[in-house]
């Protein structure tokens, strides 16, 4: 049910679920779901925060660090799978602290990553997160590019719901 909240983009009843479930990864019996769900876990916080202000926004931001130390131990400890996670996590990190320099460089990082590890999935969720980041900031040009881009990443994993949804 995370991936599907994430998947369309509904962060708030991602953060609902996560926050209900407590902490299942002592329950998850893989560890591919294990990550996976990490990963949605800390994206779902910090999109949360990005559209909160005050105490919440600080309290998600802290969730979010919490969840990305592990991720970034087990890419530590060689996992390279995790990679392009910790690539799309810093991106928005960073847009949530302002730093654009340092978003353009990890959403780049991210699908470049994506890309060449074979997460055709992830590389369409960071070409539309950078979409969404590019058009935020008035940037036209890039923010179709990349949604373009996400588009045909979406059509070529096979799922053309998605790409109607982007239309």
């Amino acid at each position: 049910k995370l991936e599907v909240f994430v998947f369309f983009q509904q962060w708030q009843e991602a953060v609902d679920l996560v926050q209900k479930a407590g902490n299942v990864r002592l329950f998850l019996s893989s560890t591919f779901v294990v990550v996976r769900y990490t990963f949605l876990e800390a994206l779902a916080y910090l999109k949360a925060a990005q559209s909160s202000s005050g105490w919440k926004k600080r309290q998600m931001k802290k969730c979010a660090h919490k969840t990305i130390q592990l991720i970034r131990g087990w890419a530590k400890n060689g996992n390279v799978n995790v990679v392009h996670y910790l690539y799309i996590l810093d991106a928005e990190l960073a847009v949530l602290n302002g730093k654009n320099k340092k978003a353009k460089e990890s959403f780049n990082a991210a699908i470049t990553t994506s890309s060449r590890n074979g997460f055709l999935h992830d590389r369409a969720l960071a070409h539309e997160l950078a979409s969404a980041y590019f058009k935020a900031q008035g940037d036209d040009y890039w923010g179709n590019y990349h949604i373009e881009c996400s588009k045909r990443c979406y059509q070529e994993w096979g799922c053309n719901k998605k790409v109607e949804l982007l239309m």
